[in-house]
């Protein structure tokens, strides 16, 4: 008889733990479908906006040579910045369950390593001495964006980070394929001074996969559609005040 009671429970508990399982799967399907109409909801909102004035000017080869050194030095501290932002979102998050955190956050440092080796390619190209980057006095407006990532890498959840840099990588990375095709035609660079660029031209394999993973355990466990729609419209506040910033700026040849 006791053996027969324990044989119940063992089934009720197998039935109660199969029955947690499918409804686990069920949650997780359904926050997948989530992340990923969120994101391409932000995608149409903030994917379509004007060209920047700075990119214009360059294609029509009229934007002063200054202001493209200016463009090459705002983003040489973009990118220091970022590095170090991202490398504490890897150390704020690395460990956390799920095998597509971890990679995410792996991946855009090492990325952001990749982009500091390729960038000397360009500031060379553009004939920009020691000095002058020593000298450079960086436009507020355009560090507004590395300081708002700072912000994120330090409060934000994975899931907001994760939507933020999935849409701004996108918006940053259609400019900057312009402005590579532009110097490539207007000044003749080649495609490796121009490598720091094209890096941004395309998502990487499996980077949009990644970061919707992270969006749906975000939202699995409690974190807000409209927490990671803030985010993102405060990124691309601050990604269209970075351009803005050559635009109003007084730098001259």
């Amino acid at each position: 008889m006791a053996n027969t009671h324990c044989l119940r429970f063992a089934l009720v508990g197998l039935v109660v733990l199969l029955a947690m399982t499918q409804a686990a799967t069920a949650d997780i399907a359904t926050n997948q479908q989530d992340a990923k109409a969120l994101i391409e909801r932000l995608e149409k909102l903030y994917l379509k906006g004007p060209t920047p004035v700075f990119v214009l000017q360059l294609e029509k080869n009229t934007l002063p040579d200054a202001k493209l050194q200016a463009f090459a030095m705002e983003q040489r501290l973009i990118n220091l910045s970022d590095l170090r932002s991202n490398a504490l979102s890897l150390h704020r998050f690395g460990g956390l369950p799920g095998h597509s955190t971890r990679a995410f956050f792996t991946r855009i440092t090492t990325a952001e390593i990749q982009a500091n080796t390729l960038l000397p390619n360009l500031i060379q190209a553009l004939g920009i001495s020691p000095e002058q980057i020593a000298q450079y006095q960086p436009l507020a407006g355009a560090q507004a964006y590395p300081a708002y990532t700072t912000w994120l890498a330090n409060y934000a959840t994975p899931a907001e980070i994760a939507a933020a840099l999935l849409i701004n990588f996108q918006s940053f990375g259609k400019n900057a394929e312009r402005v590579a095709k532009a110097l490539k035609q207007n000044k003749r660079f080649t495609n490796e001074q121009l490598s720091f660029l094209m890096t941004f031209s395309q998502l990487p394999e499996g980077f949009r996969e990644q970061a919707i993973d992270i969006i749906a355990r975000g939202l699995a466990s409690g974190v807000r559609e409209n927490d990671i729609a803030i985010r993102v419209r405060l990124i691309q506040a601050y990604e269209r005040e970075f351009w803005r910033a050559f635009e109003t700026s007084n730098i001259r040849n």
